[in-house]
């Protein structure tokens, strides 16, 4: 009696591959196409894998699913999302903005993160949430789950406890939108002098109208290091 194959279920259609793994792809094709259009023979001559295989198929759509290329009648053009992940760091809320729509381009990926608002589950809990609403086989439902949470590591949008970050609205890759005065003629921290200390005695130095320096020193400074002082202001001014 022969035993009959038991074919795994089809699961819904979910990029396949990173979104990270998806902008290097884009990144070979718009060296060498630039603005200009490509076909999905040529799609698959610089990716190096057959237009007729498997694998290539689900490349192509991954590309498409988050939105990386654009479809021009029966050709391809790289999109406004990638170049706008192209062109701005990792840090900045232009990136952020755009890899989190483009994450959001699969119907799978958007369901999923506006039932997980504030924080992604383990790869292996929204495997399981795959098999179970949505119909996923196993091998299929822990592939998006990965799929997912390392493209929201990509994109910065998720911390090291998967709490999902929200985008602040500033170019600055710190994420601090606080005004800052001019301070590029300031030395680091490590460089700056320690405040006076209450015991301390000072002198002050006029140097021209108005002008003075005025120097902090211990009560108990000896010769040694009085001579020393006098080095640093010599070379100071010469």
């Amino acid at each position: 009696m022969n035993a009959t194959r038991r074919s795994k279920p089809k699961s819904p259609p979910v990029p396949s591959r990173t979104l990270s793994e998806c902008v290097d792809d884009v990144k070979k094709l718009y060296a060498q196409y630039s603005h200009a259009t490509f076909s999905r023979g040529e799609i698959a001559s610089i990716l190096n894998v057959s237009a007729t295989s498997g694998p290539f198929g689900g490349r192509l759509f991954s590309l498409k699913e988050f939105g990386l290329i654009d479809a021009t009648g029966s050709d391809f053009k790289v999109s406004e999302t990638f170049m706008t992940l192209n062109s701005n760091g990792k840090g900045s809320s232009q990136f952020k903005t755009a890899a989190l729509e483009a994450i959001r381009g699969s119907d799978t990926f958007r369901e999923l993160l506006d039932e997980f608002k504030s924080k992604l589950p383990s790869i292996g809990t929204v495997a399981q949430r795959l098999e179970t609403q949505k119909k996923f086989n196993a091998e299929r439902a822990k592939t998006a789950a990965t799929v997912l949470e390392e493209s929201m590591r990509y994109a910065g949008l998720v911390d090291g406890s998967n709490n999902i970050l929200p985008i602040r609205d500033t170019a600055d890759p710190s994420g601090d939108t606080s005004p800052k005065d001019d301070d590029s003629n300031t030395p680091p921290p490590s460089l700056l002098p320690d405040p006076p200390g209450k015991d301390d005695l000072q002198v002050q130095i006029p140097v021209g109208e108005d002008r003075k320096v005025v120097i902090y020193y211990p009560r108990d400074l000896s010769a040694d290091e009085a001579k020393k002082v006098g080095i640093v202001l010599a070379a100071i001014v010469s």
